[in-house]
């Protein structure tokens, strides 16, 4: 808050700097007065009042200025004339001199009172006086009271919602103005699935985003857009590498084994989620990162079972539409937006690893410890040598900052919209440059999009909405990678060097260089995704009589990709003789749809009606080879590899056939009401099983149109819904069928074998969702509020079920278990009018709950390291040693443990059943990855010509497992470089610590998992601020402008969190069991970038 008050003010100051700073030259002779004062205006942008009858009483103008100021082109224009001027803000107020002894005439007094059709006062009701920038406000009564420096003009009355009025004036005067409704303004528009609805009718949980130049952010994907903006709807980032897939989660855990993502719908195309990369290189990249945020109209998120039921089988996990603009009737537009930047890794104080003394410090304590702990003396064969600075008097080496960088990102996009009463097109291009934080890591996007419809008939309208992307990633190995660029470059010891002498490489895993060297991994390797991507429909309306509407679409989502990985030679899995795996997808999702909608109206009852057919297939086809054996590394193609040491390939195919309806019920504009019904055949089940039945209901009551409403400012709608949908991703497409493979040779024998047991039993997952919420607006939308309380029971949870190892197979997936999920929801929002000033604000805030409500039964379910499955607790539950503090004794010692080696300095854990013995029974849950709350708060003012907006996002609650701490906090556990704060607040005696242990060699006692590696991730970001200046109008019309905003945005600018490492939103997995770890990923980076907004 007090860096946007700093902003707004110095925001204020430049306008106050700036309002007489204009250079003005003129050069006259014996010209009219009007003709000067015209110039004057051209130049300085200030508007000029006067009675033309009275400037022909002026007489002629002789001057010659260059450079003057405003006051001085006036003050030598008016010499010598019977007139004279005054000032007021921008306004030059032309009139007669009066004689010295005249008493100045006072300004004239415009007051009055604004109210609406029903006779109700209106407050905060802008009063302009036309063509200046002289103005006020309604109170709260709806008083206004307006001093104008002119006997006559025109005042506008304008407000959000409803119609602007101009009111002329002659001499002072007492005004009663009533502004009447615009009700096209009041009808938002929401799109829900196959269709749009007037936001007042909706019955059901509906949150939307239209981004806008001061909300939008300079993201690679939609999916970034909506983090924080909305209620229920929690978005975060796997890493900060360019490309990086991210985490959206809506109303919670949706399934254990199946996707937890949502559905993406764009442009009424349901995509296929999937890993836009092929070879794991440590993370996955994001499909949707090939789109252009540019091109996006609206977001709309469904999240309750009404709104999505629509989509069936695919909606457990919520619907995200995405919307591309689309041209408009009326003035052609073409926009050019232009951005450039920079970006860094924020927050590296909080790895500051030890120096060279301090690291020998702690390594040679740890080996003292050792030795005098098992009375090792030298001579003796386990006897450890303490270490010595092999580079004394040299600096130390940042690896950190050897393999980081300050990242460029520029971002050009052109766009061009228009249309006639027949036709509309818009059409877009976009390229996009971002360099990644790590060395060698770029991201480069192009896109182009064409929007265009046409009606050719009364009865018919074609179109179609098309949109092309080719994208090239340049990666480096992400955290989950055994060469994981993080991992290989903080941990490394202080005094090592990259480079020998004579320029090789120091090679990892030898007494020279522990760890691989990141540099030798980044220089040798060149790792590269292409994806060629068209994702578009063509269609046709039919209108075939008045209400009723036949649309038919064909739609295709094309993507090809290529991922190559080359080490050559030189690098560490190179082989030394380099190696290539080149691996490609084609991915082809068709859908061909029908609907037929009707809308009509029975007196006080409006209906519409939706009937449809749907039909998508999906077709997967893939290929990898691995060659080795390449004579240079110019040579990079497998045609020239020695040896194919392996190759695959692969093809698979789904398909869903859907029938789905829906109909609307709206009486006296009151009572709503809802239905839908649709039924999938998946082909990923057994014929039985196929089919899937998702119906909802939703109603809604407008009680502030009744008649006994008491309060005629607060505007008041409840809802209720309940329906069901349903989960088939993320298993495979013939999950119910037993399947054979081959490769199984032997003998230079082809065979095959049995590689899948199938289930014929499986089904979908099935969710029951009931949610029931309010929207409340005070003062016709000064202030809204929008309240949500939902549970959601899913069932029939996808997971493997272990099954006897004698079967075959260890096991299989089937439907167990279920789980429930529920909270509430708030949004609270404002629009301010302060004079000149505007502030708009939106607040939201969730509270979610997890529970798994049956599995295989009562007991905890041990997954992965330290993670548990455990009906009655939450899905994402940590499962591991608790952490009490330090042995500060070694009589505080229990003498089981001492046996084992245990000492004073070292980590007491929790002995749970007290049996002397710290092992898989004294595991319990500590904690959760799920937060307790989230949300986000986003502020937009508006001053004349200056906008600023200021957005943060927060999360509270969620534990992250910082295993990465593992690996730099060991305190010569072995001879990997700590974190400094840790080794300065190491234990060194009794009551030095009791959070850190001693350094001692050998022993993996104090890096167990527990709870000394678990720390509260909540955190409060300035996601992003952004401070726009628009230029006057008249000013870039001399340059065939229609308008010119310039603008400085910063992303990711402040963190304030008591996590120890860089970022607590990051994770490594973003499976729901597993998710909240942090193993060393590059955080989300900082971003400061400069933009310029051009429409002709």
């Amino acid at each position: 808050m007090k860096l946007t008050v700093f902003l707004m003010v110095a925001a204020l100051l430049q306008v106050s700097a700036a309002s007489h700073s204009q250079s003005i030259s003129l050069s006259y002779r014996n010209a009219p007065l009007e003709q000067v004062l015209k110039e004057v205006k051209k130049q300085s942008g200030y508007n000029f009042l006067y009675n033309v009858q009275m400037l022909k009483e002026a007489k002629p103008v002789t001057l010659h200025l260059a450079d003057a100021s405003l006051e001085e082109a006036l003050e030598r224009s008016f010499a010598d004339q019977p007139l004279t001027y005054t000032l007021n803000q921008k306004t030059v107020v032309v009139k007669r001199k009066e004689s010295t002894r005249a008493a100045v005439a006072p300004p004239t007094l415009v007051k009055g009172r604004v109210r609406d059709s029903k006779g109700e006062p209106m407050p905060g009701v802008t009063i302009t006086l036309k063509g200046t920038t002289v103005a006020t406000s309604t109170d709260g009564n709806g008083n206004f009271s307006l001093p104008v420096p002119v006997d006559q003009g025109v005042l506008v009355f304008s407000f959000i919602g409803f119609q602007n009025k101009e009111l002329p004036f002659n001499g002072p005067a007492e005004l009663t103005v009533d502004l009447l409704e615009d009700n096209q303004a009041l009808k938002e528009i929401v799109v829900v699935g196959y269709g749009q609805q007037e936001r007042e009718d909706v019955t059901s949980a509906i949150s939307s985003f239209k981004p806008s130049e001061e909300t939008s952010r300079p993201v690679l994907g939609p999916d970034q857009l909506i983090q924080g903006r909305m209620p229920g709807v929690n978005v975060s980032a796997g890493s900060g590498a360019p490309g990086s897939s991210n985490r959206v989660s809506i109303r919670g855990i949706g399934s254990l084994s199946a996707s937890n993502e949502p559905l993406y719908v764009i442009d009424g195309i349901p995509v296929v989620p999937h890993n836009a990369a092929l070879f794991n290189l440590g993370e996955n990249m994001n499909p949707l990162s090939q789109l252009n945020p540019n091109d996006i109209e609206s977001i709309e998120v469904l999240k309750d079972a009404a709104s999505s039921a629509i989509y069936g089988s695919r909606a457990t996990n919520g619907v995200i539409i995405i919307t591309t603009k689309t041209g408009k009737k009326g003035k052609t537009n073409l926009n050019f937006d232009f951005y450039t930047g920079v970006q860094d890794v924020p927050n590296t104080d909080k790895v500051k690893m030890a120096d060279s003394d301090l690291y020998l410090e702690v390594i040679n304590e740890g080996i003292d410890n050792y030795n005098q702990q098992f009375g090792y003396k030298p001579g003796d064969t386990n006897y450890m040598l303490r270490k010595l600075n092999p580079y004394p008097g040299m600096p130390d080496t940042d690896w950190f900052d050897l393999v980081t960088q300050t990242a460029r990102t520029s971002s050009y996009n052109l766009s061009f919209s228009g249309g006639t009463d027949k036709t509309r097109v818009f059409i877009s291009g976009n390229y996009l440059t971002q360099e990644g934080a790590i060395i060698t890591s770029e991201y480069k996007k192009y896109t182009g999009k064409i929007n265009l419809s046409h009606q050719m008939f009364d009865w018919l309208e074609v179109g179609t909405n098309s949109n092309l992307s080719y994208t090239h990633n340049s990666r480096v190995p992400g955290s989950n990678s055994g060469a994981t660029v993080m991992a290989r470059s903080i941990p490394q010891r202080p005094f090592d060097r990259p480079y020998k002498p004579n320029g090789d490489y120091y090679m990892g895993g030898t007494p020279d260089l522990l760890y691989h060297n990141p540099l030798h991994i980044l220089n040798e390797e060149d790792a590269d995704i292409e994806n060629y991507r068209y994702l578009g429909n063509f269609f046709a309306t039919f209108h075939l009589f008045k209400g009723l509407d036949f649309k038919t679409s064909l739609g295709l989502d094309q993507i090809y990709t290529v991922d190559k990985v080359y080490y050559n030679e030189d690098h560490p899995y190179g082989t030394g003789v380099g190696r290539l795996i080149d691996s490609r997808r084609s991915i082809s999702n068709l859908l061909i749809e029908n609907t037929l909608t009707y809308n009509k109206q029975f007196g006080e009852l409006s209906f519409s009606a939706l009937a449809g057919q749907s039909y998508q297939k999906v077709n997967n086809s893939s290929i990898s080879i691995d060659g080795r054996g390449f004579p240079s590394p110019s040579f990079d193609v497998l045609s020239v590899a020695a040896e194919i040491t392996e190759a695959g390939t692969g093809l698979t195919e789904s398909a869903i056939a859907s029938y789905f309806g829906r109909t609307s019920f709206t009486f006296k504009d009151k009572y709503l009401l809802n239905l839908s019904y649709r039924v999938d055949g998946s082909s990923k089940f057994a014929p039985e099983n196929r089919f899937g039945y998702f119906p909802s209901v939703s109603t809604g009551w407008h009680i502030s149109r009744e008649e006994f409403w008491p309060v005629s400012l607060l505007d008041l709608k409840v809802r209720a819904s309940y329906g069901s949908t349903g989960n088939q991703d993320g298993i495979s497409s013939y999950a119910y069928q037993a399947q054979m493979s081959g490769g199984r040779n032997y003998g230079y024998k082809s065979g095959i074998g049995v590689s899948t047991n199938g289930n014929r039993d499986l089904t979908w997952e099935t969710a029951d969702q009931f949610d029931v919420g309010a929207d409340f607006s005070f003062k016709r939308g000064m202030f809204h509020f929008t309240v949500d309380y939902f549970v959601k029971n899913t069932n029939n949870l996808l997971y493997s079920r272990p099954t006897p190892a004698t079967t075959g197979f260890t096991s299989i997936t089937s439907n167990i278990g279920s789980m429930r999920n529920w909270g509430w929801e708030f949004l609270l929002g404002s629009n301010l009018t302060f004079g000149d000033l505007t502030w708009s604000s939106d607040f939201n805030i969730s509270f979610i709950k997890n529970k798994l409500t049956s599995l295989l039964g009562d007991d905890a379910l041990l997954i992965g390291a330290n993670r548990t499955l455990k009906v009655g607790e939450e899905v994402g539950s940590f499962y591991m040693y608790k952490m009490l503090g330090i042995y500060q004794t070694d009589e505080e010692v229990p003498a089981a443990f001492f046996n084992q080696g245990v000492r004073a300095g070292d980590v007491q854990y929790e002995d749970l059943n007290n049996d002397g013995l710290i092992n898989v029974d004294d595991r319990q849950i500590v904690g959760t990855s799920n937060p307790n709350f989230f949300g986000g708060w986003n502020n937009t003012f508006r001053y004349k010509n200056f906008d600023l907006s200021v957005f943060l996002n927060y999360s509270q609650g969620a534990e992250v497992y910082s295993s990465g701490r593992i690996t730099i906090e060991r305190l010569a556990n072995n001879f990997f470089n700590m974190r400094e704060e840790i080794a300065l607040t190491r234990w060194t005696g009794p009551g030095t610590s009791n959070t850190v242990p001693r350094a001692i060699y050998g022993t993996g006692w104090n890096t167990q998992n527990s709870t000394r590696f678990l720390e509260d991730g909540s955190f409060l970001r300035l996601r992003s601020i952004i401070l726009g200046y628009t230029l006057p109008k008249n000013l870039v019309s001399k340059v065939r402008l229609d308008r010119l905003r310039v603008y400085v945005q910063a992303d990711n600018l402040f963190l304030w969190t008591n996590y120890s490492g860089m970022d607590p939103e990051v994770t490594s997995d973003f499976d729901p069991q597993f998710i909240g770890e942090d193993n060393l990923i590059l955080p989300q980076l900082r971003t400061v970038n400069l933009g310029v907004n051009l429409r002709f």
